[in-house]
């Protein structure tokens, strides 16, 4: 028995042991933090993009001097991390921040950055996509090299918009559902404006109205008011009809929009298109629909995509047009690759070239 006693009495020693340690380097550390003063700042950017970097160390520096945010000399305790933290991550293009002290006095800053898949370059919107839909617009201090989309396209969110796309899903959708929901609010006024009339000329039916005239004044009367109740209930149909169709209508563009995204994925993991397309030209045809022209970093042609529709099969013709005629004929010698049409590839030449 006591030696099971001792046993327990040793077990709570080196418990006390342990917690007493710690408590003392807590203890110390917060002493040593609160004399230790930050001496050097280091700044890590994590998940560079391989194309290059949208923020630079350096400009992390700047930007703490331009929001006066004290660092060097002051002591660790008292340096602002949520100030710096906010700073930082109020840049789109930043995913997140972690930041801490060594002992030695040394202030960590490390910066995960977003990976941009595309810059949107149109009329009013300049802003970097990530392959995952988020949207963030384009630093003033920095580039990369990515595909650049241009065109007279216009995406189904507002050039200051920065987020995760799916908020412009949802905000779509919540504003065809308030839509339609004050549509059924006036409906049903007007299903209580006609319940009201009927219920009257009923009376009028179970009247003890004698004159024929003025039972005929006020049977047209209410026939007057149903009239105009029936146009409201077909003007509020048509309106309703038209939100649906609206919202149909921004939702196919916004799925576009996810295509466009898709689309310029699949580029980049061939390593070829990945190289060669610069530049997509985004156009909105006549019945909505999103067509694509690339222009390729070599020769002077463009290549008709058209839709995002058959996306495999119209990459495979264009690699057989790299790999079998390009390769024979030259690429400087056509001036468009339309891929529009099924199972072939039709070839405008370059009369300037001949």
């Amino acid at each position: 028995m006591w030696r099971k006693v001792g046993r327990v009495l040793l077990v709570l020693v080196i418990w006390g042991a342990i917690a007493a340690y710690i408590a003392c380097s807590a203890m110390l550390t917060q002493r040593h933090k609160s004399e230790q003063s930050v001496e050097r700042v280091e700044i890590e950017i994590v998940d560079s993009a391989s194309s290059g970097q949208l923020i630079t160390s350096q400009r992390v520096k700047e930007m703490l001097i331009e929001r006066g945010i004290a660092t060097i000399n002051t002591n660790v305790d008292k340096v602002d991390t949520r100030a710096i933290k906010d700073m930082i991550c109020n840049e789109g293009f930043v995913d997140d921040v972690d930041i801490y002290a060594s002992y030695s006095g040394t202030l960590h800053i490390r910066i995960s950055q977003r990976t941009p898949l595309m810059r949107l370059l149109v009329d009013g919107y300049d802003c970097y996509i990530t392959a995952d839909g988020y949207l963030f617009r384009s630093p003033a201090h920095a580039a990369l090299y990515v595909p650049v989309v241009s065109g007279n396209y216009r995406p189904q969110f507002k050039p200051d918009f920065e987020g995760d796309l799916s908020a412009v899903l949802a905000g779509i959708r919540a504003n065809a559902a308030d839509s339609l929901r004050m549509v059924a609010a006036e409906r049903e006024a007007v299903a209580r404006r006609q319940s009201h009339w009927l219920k009257r000329r009923k009376e009028v039916r179970d009247s003890t109205i004698t004159d024929r005239r003025e039972r005929q004044r006020i049977n047209d009367y209410i026939a007057g008011h149903l009239r105009d109740c029936n146009r409201d209930f077909e003007r509020l149909a048509a309106k309703r009809d038209a939100i649906g169709k609206r919202l149909e209508r921004r939702e196919a563009r916004y799925a576009d929009f996810r295509s466009l995204i898709s689309f310029v994925e699949r580029l980049q993991r061939d390593k070829f298109l990945r190289a060669e397309v610069v530049q997509i030209v985004a156009t909105t045809t006549s019945n909505g629909a999103l067509s694509l022209t690339l222009i390729p970093r070599s020769g002077d042609h463009r290549i008709e995509f058209g839709w995002l529709e058959s996306v495999e099969d119209k990459l495979h013709r264009l690699r057989l047009f790299y790999d079998q005629v390009a390769v024979t004929s030259g690429w400087e010698s056509y001036k468009s690759v339309n891929l529009n049409y099924a199972d072939r590839i039709v070839c405008t030449y370059n009369t300037e070239k001949q």
